[in-house]
Parts: structure tokens; sequence; C-alpha cells
């Protein structure tokens, strides 16, 4: 119902009413209220005041509330408001309603509070002692800069209340009548508005349901003439043009839209004239409306667009390997001349073999590096072993180093394989974080707290830095501890003695920061980029020992929590790596 244009107009116009009538009220409201309530205050205001100038003299003498209540009662019989006497401790000495010696202590009464530190209180809240609402208004009754005590005033808020309930009642009553008279009005204009689109409305409905040969006749009206006119002659042109292209463009953009291979149609002025999605993936087009652009101002890479412009005196097909840049991209593109009707067009198709050129590469690394690792400990396992062959076991003591020897290269191989399980299980996400709520100040504590021995032995310093009221982080507080230890461990092996490493944590705005420093032989500028990879070493770092994996795994252990690592290097100066983990 409500989807109609009638329905829209007529609502739009109720709504419009309805938001000003309401408007008008709610001010007309607060603004009575606002009155009403001043109104109140001020003749409370003026009540207190003749109550303060007719109760100063009493005060000042220190009378007692057997003398003073008879006084509060009289002012309370001559004014309307309530008044009551009180001492600047609090004490009730007189009230024209109750007997003050079965009150409460006033001096915690906010209006109270406030006359004794300002001047002048007020405050609308319930009366414990009479049981309903009262609007209050106190004042110091004082002699110079002496106050003697507080006279204060009050009346009911129920009339106010009632008052403005009954102009709520009235101004609801007119909104209603108006908007009654408002909705009528609005649906019949409605009605005239909407009703010439009838004709429209069907003459379209015919048009999508086949029939291109519908017209609308032209009527008299303006607006309407011209949009009859508009829709007959659109009904022209697009019978005309389906009926040319309709099948053609509907195979052709099937296959386009749903191939894996991207294909780009350029014209003979090297115009872009078709680009499907595969294409647009793989070359990396960003470009809402390609189209009518150079095909260099598309592709944006020389190599693709000799290929379009040398494929243009070829007979037939050029197929080259091309990289492409931001993003990288390994692709086979083939450019090829069309014929006939679309001669001096090229038809350039790419394949994109970045995730099997990917695969390979890492293969090979992979293949590479870890050759490299079981070449030095497998090398040193045969020289041991043919030396006890050719007689080293024959003396026990030779015997016993060399056997000592190739257990420590035996557990170097198994650790090595150890990282290697554990490496792959993270990135391939098998392994299951224990996540639990962690305090990390604790954990940095314990981490640093294991190496300080070694870090002792060393001559190296180890401290730890924390802030305090560190978030808790829901995380796996082990493998987290993990990360932290072998950051400590590699800041104390590369630091000389004398040093010093340091382990702090922080707060961020993007979670909990928590960086190891140290003053060691610092990273150069070449291998900070790749010290996260897999086996990467550099120089300094081969001669320290290790599998090369310890940063490999450290990394993807924080990227599995969602967070992320980074380091910051000055050789000769030491170095920082950090860890940032999000708050969840």
């Amino acid at each position: 119902m409500f989807r109609s244009l009638r329905s829209r107009i007529a609502i739009l116009y109720a709504s419009l009413m309805l938001v000003a009538l309401a408007s008008a009220s709610l001010l007309a409201l607060g603004l009575a209220g606002r009155a009403y309530q001043d109104s109140l205050r001020r003749g409370l205001e003026s009540q207190a005041h003749l109550a303060a100038n007719a109760l100063r003299e009493p005060l000042q003498n220190g009378r007692e509330p057997t003398v003073i209540d008879p006084m509060v009662k009289a002012l309370g019989r001559d004014g309307q408001a309530r008044i009551t006497a009180i001492a600047t401790d609090g004490r009730v000495l007189g009230d024209s309603v109750e007997d003050p010696s079965r009150m409460d202590n006033h001096a915690n009464r906010p209006e109270v509070m406030a006359a004794l530190s300002s001047g002048y209180g007020e405050s609308a809240r319930h009366s414990a002692t009479l049981g309903y609402d009262m609007v209050y208004v106190a004042l110091p009754v004082q002699v110079g800069e002496v106050t003697l005590g507080v006279v204060r005033a009050a009346l009911p808020s129920a009339p106010v209340n009632q008052a403005l309930s009954r102009l709520a009642v009235g101004l609801l009553v007119i909104d209603g009548l108006t908007m009654a008279v408002t909705v009528l009005l609005a649906w019949r204009l409605a009605s005239l508005i909407a009703m010439p689109f009838a004709e429209f409305i069907q003459a379209a409905h015919r048009v999508v349901e086949g029939d291109l040969q519908q017209r609308i006749q032209v009527c008299d009206t303006r607006e309407i003439g011209e949009l009859a006119g508009a829709f007959n002659q659109m009904a022209s042109r697009l019978s005309e043009t389906i009926n040319v292209h309709s099948q053609e463009h509907v195979r052709l953009a099937a296959i386009l839209a749903n191939m894996a291979d991207g294909i780009v149609l350029v014209d003979e002025q090297d115009q872009v004239i078709m680009v499907n999605p595969a294409a647009r993936r793989i070359l990396g087009i960003l470009e809402d409306a390609p189209l009518g652009k150079t095909f260099i101002e598309v592709v944006r890479d020389h190599e693709l667009a000799q290929m379009v412009h040398d494929a243009r005196g070829l007979p037939g097909a050029s197929t080259r390997i091309v990289e492409l840049g931001a993003p990288w991209r390994y692709v086979r593109a083939t450019a090829k001349p069309l014929a006939g009707e679309q001669e001096g067009q090229i038809m350039l198709v790419v394949q994109d073999l970045s995730e099997l050129r990917r695969l390979e590469m890492v293969r090979r690394e992979f293949v590479a590096n870890v050759s490299h690792e079981l070449r030095t400990p497998l090398a040193s396992l045969k020289a041991l072993a043919e030396t006890l062959q050719e007689g080293a076991i024959d003396d026990p003591q030779a015997a016993k180093m060399f056997l000592g020897r190739m257990q420590v290269e035996v557990d170097g191989l198994s650790q090595l394989v150890q990282e290697l399980l554990e490496l792959s299980r993270i990135e391939s996400g098998w392994v299951a974080l224990r996540r639990e709520t962690t305090n990390v100040v604790q954990l940095v504590r314990q981490a640093a707290e294991r190496l300080q021995p070694l870090a002792s032995r060393q001559g190296i310093g180890l401290t730890v830095q924390a802030e305090p009221g560190l978030p808790e982080l829901f995380i796996d507080g082990d493998r987290v501890q993990q990360v932290i230890i072998n950051l400590v461990h590699n800041a104390i092996k590369f630091t000389p003695p004398g040093g010093q490493v340091t382990v702090a944590a922080r707060a961020s705005s993007e979670g909990v920061e928590v960086s190891v420093s140290d003053t060691g032989v610092g990273i150069s500028l070449e291998d900070l980029p790749r010290i996260f990879e897999r086996f990467y070493k550099g120089d300094r770092s081969r001669s320290g020992g290790g599998t090369g994996l310890g940063l490999a795994i450290a990394k993807h252990t924080i990227q599995a929590h969602g967070g992320r690592i980074w380091a910051e290097s000055t050789p000769g100066r030491g170095s920082t790596f950090t860890f940032l983990l999000p708050v969840s």
C-alpha cells in the first residue's frame, strides 16, 4: 500500500504536518512549563525573603524553637507556601506544617546546602515528610557576613503538573483534528497528482513483457505531454537496439563474464572498447569506466602496450610472459589481430600465472634453505662417524668427545625439524590457540625472569618497564610468552658484555605493544626487511647459531592473534623488536 506514488505523497505531506504540529505543541508545552515553574519559583523566593526578614531578629537573638516555630506557623498561615526555619547545623527550628522536633536534620537537603554555600538554593524532589513532590526555594538569613540560618519556602508541584496535563490534552485534541483534515486533503491531492501515471505504468509493464510497439497518447498537460513523448521515443529506439544486438550481446556477455582468462579489446586508435571482469582483476584495472581510454592509460604497462602495437603488423598471434607490478603479477599474454568487420582491432588475452609462479618459487626457496641448513650438520656427522671408524673409537677420551659432538649435531637437527613442523602448523592454521584472559605485564615479567640468569652470565643488564593498568588480553599466553623469550634471547645473544636489554609493555590506540630493545650490534639496512623470513640470517647472526626460524615463528604466532610485529635497528647502536596485540 505504501509503495504507491499516491501513498508516498500523502504520507510525506501528512508527516511534514505531523512534525510541524508536534514541534509546535512540544515547544508550547515547554514554554508553558518553564513559565509555570518560573512563576512558582518567583513566588516562593518572595515568600522566602519575607520569612527571612521576619526571622532575622529572632535568629540573631538565638531564640529556641519554642519561640521561632510559632512565628513560622504564623508566616505559613499568612502565605500559601510551607515555611521552614533551619539552623546552620541543619536542625529544624520551625515549620509551618509539621512539628520541628519530629523532623530530620536538613543539613543534607540540596537546597539548604546550596543556600549556605552560594546564597540561593532550589530543588524539585519528593518530600520525605509530606509524601509528595515539592518545589523548594531556600535563602540564608544573614546579618552582615554572618549566616544565622536558612529559611525555606515550598509548594507542591502537583498544580503545575495538572495545568500542563490539561494544556497537553487540549493541544492533543487540536493536533488530532488538524491531522485528520490534513490526511484527507493530502490523500485527495496525491490522487490528483498520481492519476495520470496509471497509463504510464500500464504501458511500461507491456514494454517489459515484450510489447515494444506500445505507445502513449500525448495529452495537453505540458509536463505529462513531454513525458509521454519521451517515453514513445525511448520505446522506439529501444525496439531498434534490442532487435539488432540483444542475442549477440547476451551470449558474448555471458561468455566474457565467466571466463577465467582476461580479455581486452582495443580498436584502431588503441582505445579500449571492452574489458571483462577477469582482465580487470588480473591487470589491476581500478577505473570504473576504462572504455574509450587508450590502452596505456588503462593498463599502465609499456611491455603489454608494445605487444598490442607490434601485433598490428603480425599475421598471427604473439605470446609473451610478462611480469606486472603494483600489485605484482606474472601473466602469459597473447595479442591477436582480428579480421573481417573487426579488422584493425587487437584482442589481448591474459592468463594469471602468479600463484603457480609463487608456489614454484616457494618450493625452490624452501628446498634450497632446508638443504643449506641440513648440509653442515650432516657433513659434520659424516666426518665424525668416519673419524670414529678410522680408529678414534678405540681411544675412549676421543670417542667420548666425538660422540658428544655428534649428539650436539643431532640435537640441532631435531630442533630444526621441530621448528619446521611448528612453523608449518602455524602457517596452515592447524594450531588451535588456547586463548584465555591474560595479564600482559605478568607475562613479560615471567619471560624476563626465565632469561635473567643467562643475561647475568653474559654481563648484560635486563630490565622490564611496564605501564600500570594495562588491559588484559584474550590470548594464548604460552605462545606469546615464547615469542617474548625468543626476542629477549636474541637480544642477549647479540649484545656484548656491559650492554643493556629492555623489555617494555605499553598501551597504544590499537591495543598493547610489547617491545624488546638492546644496545647490541644492530641489523644492517639490507638485512632488516628480510629478518622475519624463514631461514634468513644476516652475517652477524650466522655466527651465533640457530635455525633461522625463530623470528618466522614469532611473526606467524603474532599474526595468528590478529596482531603484527616489526623491527627497527641502527647498526652498531642496537635493535628494537616490537609486536602489537589488539584488545579483544
